[in-house]
């Protein structure tokens, strides 16, 4: 994986876990947060039922308290004592109460019989021993009790907050109890003040509701005395709206956080590696053999510009050292090279001496001997021989150096060995067997191409010769990413002291040879950025244990 790639990836996966771990854990602490405050604004309507409540409590004594102050009141107790009773006594308790925003008033004697109910107007003269009760505490704070109310199915019990007072007249004594209901309408006001649904419990019953049952409600209850229970359900929809409204803002944040750090990943890796890849491709440009190859420091800093310019200076003096050993090595490749030729001039011309001092030996003896004919004859076909030699070795000395750059183009390796193959015949126990794999496509110059093979096979042809023929493979097929040309023979193999200078120039073990048809085709190979390469024995599809293999491997165009 490229550098760039590395830093980048590096990057996104450092937002990612910011992204895995910041972003629950601040959601948790805000909903934790967003829960207390809802709890806190829950509690503060809980503060204000508790308010209202005591409010409920303060209104019905203080009601009580200036109904027990009342010349109405004190008028009731006086005519209450006379018989038979005055009408205003019976329905005195229903006129009493409405002004004072009551909802029970029960006036009773010391007995505790019913002299006016305004909530409850048939007990006339009947007891109230639950009302009653109340007169026997000391205490002068309102209680809740559960009180007698008609309808339409009969009795029920209510739950009232409720407290009593007493009006003397004479030696007489009367008892005023009254209170408010717990009931729809005041569930329905404390609906209004608090937003809750409202439920007014007594003794497991429910008697009075108020107000839209919420989304995930959050519940609370209040008592009221022993009889009676006020529960609320709030609404959890606005915490949860607003959860969901962070969870949004939330993930478009994350979002937004992680493109800008893909963006900055990238960006930054860019910036970085830069002058890495710069450095990559100069050395990869260096070992392909382009010495002197700069790298540009403008994007680079610190010590990523002090390794450029050391980079830069390390290729100036590779260059220098380059040059110098190319130019001593092209000195010495040519000086051998003078040397072998002179070497392979030198062997024609000596028989060609001797032919000339033969010639003229025999001139002296004058033009009439009988033997001078002769020896011209002998003598003249011997230096036309070492001429046609020394001819040969020129041409192919000059074929060496002015070998031309192969002009490249797409062509099938099996179709042009083929062609080539097809003008070989059996003949003089030789024999050719053509192996080809099919759609092998490379980059090559044909002529040259052919040339390798042609070359190839005379060699093959000329080593098994002397030994009365044999069999000449030729096989194309590939490996891995080559394509494989491949000439076997069944010859008598490679002498022992060739293999190592097998293709330099004018080595060979041919009386006739000139030594430089290897070279030439492992310079062509080299050109095609192949490789040449021979074997001692036909391992690679002949069938012989002896003989020698040639391989010429080329690279094959990917997907062919």
């Amino acid at each position: 994986m490229r550098l760039r790639w590395t830093i980048a990836l590096a990057f996104i996966a450092l937002a990612l876990l910011q992204v895995a771990v910041v972003v629950p854990l601040a959601l948790r602490n805000l909903s934790r947060l967003l829960t207390t405050q809802q709890e806190a604004r829950v509690d503060q309507m809980m503060v204000a039922v508790d308010a209202e409540a005591a409010r409920l409590r303060e209104d019905v004594r203080a009601a009580m308290d200036e109904l027990a102050q009342s010349q109405a009141l004190e008028d009731v107790a006086r005519d209450a004592a006379r018989a038979p009773q005055p009408p205003h006594v019976t329905t005195a308790a229903a006129t009493l109460m409405r002004p004072r925003n009551l909802d029970v008033l029960a006036l009773l004697d010391d007995e505790g019989r019913t002299l006016s109910s305004g909530h409850l107007p048939a007990r006339l003269g009947e007891p109230d021993d639950p009302l009653f009760a109340l007169t026997k505490l000391s205490s002068r704070q309102a209680f809740s009790r559960e009180v007698e109310l008609s309808s339409p199915s009969g009795l029920v019990l209510a739950p009232a907050i409720v407290t009593a007072r007493a009006i003397d007249y004479g030696d007489r004594r009367v008892w005023a109890i009254g209170g408010v209901l717990l009931d729809e309408a005041r569930a329905k006001s404390l609906a209004r003040l608090t937003g809750a649904r409202v439920e007014v419990h007594s003794n497991g019953r429910l008697v009075a509701a108020a107000g839209e049952t919420p989304r995930a409600p959050i519940r609370r209850a209040i008592g009221v005395g022993s009889v009676a229970e006020i529960r609320l359900a709030f609404s959890g929809a606005d915490l949860i709206a607003t959860r969901s409204e962070v969870l949004r803002a939330f993930i478009v944040l994350a979002a937004l956080g992680f493109l800008l750090a893909i963006a900055a990943g990238f960006f930054i890796s860019r910036r970085v590696t830069r002058p890495v890849e710069a450095l990559t491709e100069a050395a990869r440009q260096i070992a392909l053999g382009t010495p002197g190859v700069k790298v540009p420091d403008a994007s680079a800093s610190g010590e990523l510009k002090t390794l450029i310019a050391t980079f830069n200076r390390m290729t100036d003096d590779l260059k220098t050292a380059t040059d110098r050993l190319v130019a001593s090595e092209r000195i010495a490749a040519w000086q051998e090279v003078a040397r072998r030729l002179a070497h392979e001039i030198k062997n024609p011309l000596t028989p060609i001496r001797m032919s000339l001092e033969t010639l003229l030996a025999a001139s002296q003896r004058g033009p009439g001997d009988e033997r001078f004919m002769g020896i011209f004859k002998e003598s003249a076909n011997a230096m036309l021989e070492e001429v046609d030699r020394l001819k040969r070795i020129v041409d192919e000395f000059s074929q060496f150096a002015r070998l031309p750059r192969p002009s490249l183009v797409e062509l099938n390796l099996s179709e042009a060995a083929q062609q080539v193959m097809s003008l070989y015949a059996p003949h003089d126990g030789l024999r050719y067997v053509a192996e080809f794999e099919p759609g092998l496509s490379v980059m090559g110059d044909r002529d040259q191409l052919t040339q390798i093979l042609v070359n190839l096979v005379k060699n093959a042809e000329e080593a098994m010769a002397p030994h009365g023929g044999g069999t000449v493979t030729v096989r194309t097929f590939s490996s891995g990413p080559d394509a494989i040309l491949e000439v076997s023979d069944t010859g008598p193999g490679i002498p022992a002291a060739l293999k190592e200078r097998l293709f330099e120039p004018y080595v060979t073990s041919k009386p006739q040879g000139t030594g430089l048809g290897l070279a030439i085709a492992l310079r062509i190979a080299q050109e095609h950025e192949g490789r040449l390469g021979a074997d001692d024995a036909a391992t690679s599809g002949a069938r012989s244990t002896t003989g020698a293999t040639f391989r010429l491997s080329l690279p094959r165009l990917s997907g062919r």
